[in-house]
């Protein structure tokens, strides 16, 4: 049984012992139509699911067990395994909040012709998040920059490594300092703290995925890069992939390879890869774009031995 076995079953049985009703839905008109929420005081609405909690039902599309519950009952193995140190939410300081300014790196040139190595890293953010902590510590403005590790391990990382959508949720639930709730049809963006919200343990990942793509940009001439992966020619893909395993400990592979052109960080026709856009004959180029964190060559491998460290 795997992890996420485990998890779903965990989750059925606990909404069974409280008595809710889970129904699958086609389709959730009220993600189209909110006001339908109006007669209930208070509810939460995703793409694929709806919470109501006035009458305890789960309406969930398909049918089976959301990627985002999933996540949050991973959540709590790993704070019931910190030994009640993280029993109620994720600790933070107020100064964390400085980090949340983190943005997904991206990164353009100009448009050009191939040929191209289009490089991904392979479940980058995923990777980086499970070798540290849930109540890491980190203070990169400091002198010198600090990072410490916490009780909250993230267990059976290999498993969860695989679960790609679970695992993508809970990176969205690590970002939102609130959890949106609907009350009498009416949308609160800061109704409730999310207490899955991990302000440090975003900001050091994302410095590192900042720290990747701006080494791929300067040490390997990457053309474009849009939040893990990028265009390089094929000679400088494959070195930019042996300094991530040397560096970080990462893993990336070269996702398609050969003539193209290259419209935007998200726009392209390489190999045999094409995005829907320069399908349609709809793609637009991009002018030159930059939001890479600038950062010294001493952070950069300061970062990367904390992540290589912990990859085992």
């Amino acid at each position: 049984m795997t992890i996420v076995d485990e998890l779903e079953t965990e989750i059925l049985d606990r909404d069974e012992a409280g008595h809710w009703k889970r129904e699958a839905w086609h389709s959730l008109p009220e993600v189209r139509h909110p006001e339908r929420l109006a007669p209930y005081a208070r509810a939460f609405l995703g793409s694929q699911s709806l919470t109501i909690m006035d009458t305890r039902e789960r309406r969930i599309v398909g049918g089976g067990v959301t990627p985002g519950e999933i996540s949050r009952a991973y959540v709590r193995t790993i704070m019931e395994g910190a030994r009640g140190m993280l029993s109620r939410k994720v600790p933070w300081r107020r100064e964390a909040l400085a980090l949340t300014d983190r943005r997904p790196a991206y990164y353009f040139a100009e448009p050009m012709p191939g040929p191209f190595a289009l490089v991904d890293v392979s479940a980058c953010y995923a990777t980086l998040y499970s070798r540290l902590t849930l109540d890491v510590v980190y203070r990169p403005d400091t002198n010198p920059p600090m990072l410490g590790i916490g009780r909250g391990n993230f267990p059976r990382r290999e498993e969860w490594l695989v679960a790609k959508a679970p695992r993508n949720a809970l990176w969205g639930n690590l970002l939102r300092p609130y959890v949106r709730e609907w009350r009498y049809g009416v949308a609160r963006e800061d109704a409730i703290p999310n207490k899955l919200f991990a302000p440090d343990l975003t900001g050091v990942v994302l410095d590192a995925a900042h720290a990747i793509a701006q080494t791929a940009r300067a040490r390997f001439g990457a053309m474009s890069w849009a939040v893990d992966g990028g265009a390089f020619r094929p000679e400088e893909g494959r070195a930019f992939i042996a300094w991530l395993s040397d560096t970080f400990a990462l893993t990336a592979t070269i996702r398609a390879e050969g003539p193209g052109w290259l419209w935007g960080p998200t726009s392209y026709s390489i190999g045999g890869v094409t995005t829907k856009d320069v399908a349609r004959g709809a793609a637009r180029p991009w002018g030159p774009s930059d939001n890479l964190r600038p950062m010294t060559e001493r952070t950069v491998a300061w970062l990367g031995s904390i992540f290589a460290e912990r990859a085992s």
